[in-house]
């Protein structure tokens, strides 16, 4: 079982959806699933507002937190950038006031500059990213799991998985399938 303590972040890492499936199925969770899916035609404010369905509509929190997105309120949610459209879909999770944010794939298809928005955005908070991407567990994460198959391969504090041989050539491994 991953725990993760409050007001830190996790970052489970792995191919092929593992992760995904170790982070799935939680109550009081808010998720954002791969892919930036705003509504295009609504307002920044009005995408936020379909996320506090649940919720008391805390704009003033989340502007804190994405002062980007309350430069943008008025504006359509699809003609945001991409690093944009990913902190507006993060933004709206944490309208519901979740306990626990589960991120998949977040930083897919993003900029480094926006994936380190994105590891800003994240900080303080209670999260559990699953990513194939080493790049936003390495700027976001406290600890960092490793998932292999099914099996936890590596469970550790964010610089000592960084360190382990172990990641490495997880990540070597699969960068010489993907070229062949």
């Amino acid at each position: 079982m991953i725990e993760v303590a409050s007001g830190s972040v996790v970052a489970v890492v792995g191919h092929d959806g593992a992760p995904a499936r170790v982070a799935r199925r939680f109550y009081g969770v808010g998720y954002v699933p791969p892919g930036r899916r705003v509504f295009a035609s609504l307002t920044v404010e009005e995408n936020l507002a379909v996320g506090a369905y649940r919720a008391r509509k805390d704009f003033g929190g989340i502007y804190a937190r994405f002062p980007r997105l309350q430069e943008r309120r008025a504006q359509r949610a699809g003609t945001l950038s991409g690093g944009e459209q990913q902190l507006l879909v993060i933004a709206r999770a944490l309208m519901g006031a979740p306990a626990l944010l589960v991120l998949e794939d977040p930083s897919a298809g993003l900029a480094p500059p926006a994936v380190e928005a994105v590891a800003r955005a994240l900080r303080g908070l209670t999260v559990l990213i699953a990513e194939e991407r080493l790049a936003l567990a390495s700027a976001a994460a406290d600890r960092i799991v490793l998932v292999e198959g099914d099996r936890i391969v590596l469970d550790a504090p964010r610089e000592q998985a960084l360190a382990d041989d172990r990641l490495d050539s997880a990540y070597v491994d699969v960068a010489k399938v993907r070229r062949a």
